[in-house]
């Protein structure tokens, strides 16, 4: 073996803290460990004719326990070392434990005998490979297709070089169930693979991304196992790692820097066979500038695999009999749509949901969800504190969260703020106790930081045990005027993805408590993105009262919506947006564009006097004529507003094509609309639209919210025709 192999196995067993024996030479290696009490020897035979015996006696005899294996190649020695180092250990038996755990938290929110069963949810997927080149795109639904965990073992079984897999969903559509089936999918008897699994909160220590990564693998790893080694080993794909929460970093606050910071972070340990897979909410960081620049700027080759968890439907929760008595009791099925009261009606007793229906009194199902798990935490933990006193405690807990803007919080810090904030209501409860059952404080205040509404993260860290409760209890601090009473300027205090849980938490409220909770963000001066209040007048009006400017939606689907107030949406892009049932008056817009739009049965109101770039559509599509009639409308009225322009050629599809590759034609990358308008700006959006719309139905491109993305076919298409440029 030459001096360069022997300085990289060298330098291996250094990187596992192992010391090189001075003794070692060319024809055998001694590697020696101390850990605590444990001494280790390791005698590597270079040439397999040498005699290690006499070396073996010696280290034997200092107190080692000595191995002496041939060398047959690094990669081997590499593979005894990491299963020696990882799979071997505790941390190998971690991962059914973690998983079983989860499961429990689960349970515990719902009727004693339920069972855990993780529900399959429709997805979309995205797939590029490591040129950037579009291999797939497709939806699968949740019933029949193939389901979201085989599909993301297949990604991560069949990707022989690195690979990022980015799962979005809106909050509480099954992100982190998701990622806990998938680490429960690795086992250590089948693969000599070791996730690293890390849940992400908010807290109030610094969020540098680095830091915080750094900070994970040093808690969760034993402290003779250096971070490198773990780093070194994740590019190597035998610790994949999985983040859930991605968008806990992100608030509206984050700025530029921090957001590439993020990114680079995890784009630098997409090298080699890395498998990393990250879970967030859905935001519009994965379709900003910054992701597509760490993308398309990396060095590292990697393909990359964006799938979207759509809303679940009842069908894919309740089994036809309950659904039927739901709908036999003209239960509105809209108010149920959320997977929290969902996996309650899937579990409990049919006896039990019939009285529920019967119930003549005036609270909504979820109230009634809420007061079950508040009276069986009386019994559970015996506390002698109603359901409406535990409300008013962790009201309390949330406003200090809301006020430091963080998700969670040590343990301690928790028992402090339920103690501190709680003083007489605490003493009255210890009344209530027998003498022979009275806990003490302290064992009260433990006893509550173990309370249903609360997690303990990974961590260790605690933070609410789902979006629902806390967006429960954001939203009953609002409607209380809880927090007006504290801060008078909550509008400038409250975050905006706090906000956000509220609106979705309250979707399944009462009436009444969705009108008040619509009233506080209507009265008040929130400095709310354009996008909130849009979606909290579609979720609880049906309507648009508002006037939006720069609204940028995405991803949604508006039913049933009539668009006639003069000028009510201005500079607004709308990108895939699927609009059903739908009535458009021109007036209603000005310089308004939508992208990738999907319009089935929606009628346009002829008006006039339009300027075409008040109403600009791009590669969208439609059921009926409703486009042609627009575009009819619109050529009319291009007539009389035409400017000179520079002269230039007819727009082509060639020249379109060669925007979506980097500089010298290379490298394809994916291009946002608001680029390819700007590059393409001495051109009438119906050239545009005509050329994108071409592209798109030949599947040359792909559009996915406001980016698209070029296939395979449409590089080879441009390879064949780029003599055109």
């Amino acid at each position: 073996m030459g001096n360069e192999k022997i300085e990289k196995l060298d330098e291996l067993f250094k990187s596992y803290n192992y010391s090189v024996s001075s003794k070692s030479n060319s024809d055998v290696r001694i590697y020696t460990l101390r850990y605590g009490m444990y001494h280790a020897a390791e005698i590597l035979l270079i040439n397999e004719n040498f005699d290690p015996k006499e070396i073996k006696s010696e280290y034997s005899e200092l107190g080692y326990a000595t191995e002496i294996r041939p060398l047959k190649d690094i990669e081997n020695i590499e593979e005894y070392l990491f299963e020696g180092f990882f799979i071997k250990t505790p941390l190998g038996n971690e991962l059914k434990t973690r998983y079983k755990q989860f499961v429990s938290k689960q349970i515990k929110n719902l009727p004693e005998g339920s069972k855990y069963e993780y529900v399959k949810s429709s997805y979309d997927i995205l797939q590029q490979d490591e040129t950037g080149a579009l291999i797939e795109t497709q939806t699968y639904d949740g019933s029949t297709g193939l389901p979201l965990i085989e599909k993301l073992n297949s990604l991560m079984s069949e990707s022989k070089g690195a690979l990022f897999i980015i799962l979005e969903a809106a909050a509480g559509f099954g992100k982190t169930c998701t990622a806990y089936e998938v680490l429960n999918t690795f086992s250590t008897k089948h693969t000599k693979q070791l996730p690293f699994f890390t849940e992400l909160s908010r807290n109030r220590e610094a969020r540098i991304f680095n830091h915080i990564l750094h900070k994970e693998i040093d808690e969760q790893f034993p402290n003779g196992i250096k971070r490198n080694i773990v780093i070194e080993q994740i590019t190597k794909g035998r610790i994949p790692l999985i983040i859930d929460g991605f968008d806990e970093l992100i608030t509206k606050e984050s700025n530029k820097e921090e957001v590439e910071s993020m990114l680079t972070t995890i784009v630098e340990l997409l090298k080699g066979k890395a498998k990393i897979i990250i879970t967030s909410r859905k935001t519009a960081i994965f379709n900003s500038d910054e992701f597509l620049n760490s993308i398309n700027q990396s060095k590292n080759d990697f393909s990359l695999a964006r799938i979207e968890i759509k809303e679940p439907t009842i069908e894919n929760w309740l089994s036809k009999e309950r659904i039927s008595l739901l709908e036999q009791n003209n239960f509105p099925l809209d108010q149920v749509a959320n997977p929290v009261l969902l996996s309650y009606l899937k579990n409990i007793s049919e006896e039990k949901l019939q009285s529920y229906l019967n119930d003549s009194q005036d609270s909504s199902l979820i109230d009634k969800y809420v007061d079950y798990l508040l009276k069986r935490e009386q019994i559970r933990q015996n506390i002698k504190l109603n359901t409406e006193t535990q409300l008013r405690i962790f009201r309390k807990l949330m406003r200090f969260m809301t006020e430091f803007n963080i998700t969670a919080e040590s343990k301690d810090t928790i028992k402090d703020l339920i103690k501190s904030y709680n003083q007489k209501i605490l003493q009255s409860s210890l009344k209530e106790y027998i003498s022979e059952e009275k806990p003490s404080m302290e064992d009260l205040v433990e006893t509550l930081s173990n309370h249903v509404f609360l997690d303990r993260k990974p961590n260790g860290d605690i933070g609410f045990v789902n979006d629902f409760i806390f967006g429960l209890l954001v939203g009953d601090n609002l409607i209380l005027n809880k927090y007006e009473e504290y801060y008078p300027e909550i509008d400038k205090i409250l975050p905006q993805d706090f906000a956000s849980k509220a609106v979705q938490s309250f979707k399944i409220q009462s009436v009444d408590r969705r009108k008040m909770l619509l009233e506080e963000f209507n009265s008040k001066p929130f400095n709310f993105e354009p996008k909130f209040f849009f979606n909290l007048e579609y979720s609880y009006l049906n309507k648009f009262r508002r006037e939006y400017n720069n609204l940028y939606i995405d991803d949604n689907e508006l039913n049933n919506i009539l668009f006639e107030t003069n000028q009510q949406f201005t500079e607004c892009v709308f990108s895939n947006i699927t609009f059903n049932n739908c009535v458009f008056n021109l007036i209603a817009f000005c310089g308004s564009t939508f992208h990738n739009c999907s319009f089935y049965n929606c009628q346009l109101e002829p008006c006039n006097n339009k300027k075409f770039n008040d109403f600009a559509v791009f590669a969208c599509t439609s059921n009926n004529d409703f486009l042609e009639t627009l575009d009819s409308l619109l050529d009319q009225n291009q007539e009389d507003s035409k400017v000179e322009n520079i002269a230039h050629k007819d727009l082509n599809e060639i020249f379109v094509l060669s925007q979506f590759f980097g500089i010298g034609n290379l490298k394809p990358r994916a291009r946002k609309f608001s680029h390819l308008k700007d590059i393409l700006i001495e051109y009438q959006p119906k050239e545009i639209n005509k050329i994108l719309s071409s592209l798109k139905s030949k599947g040359y491109l792909h559009f996915k919210d406001d980016v698209g993305f070029i296939a395979k076919s449409g590089i080879n298409y441009f390879n064949q025709n780029k003599s055109q440029l």
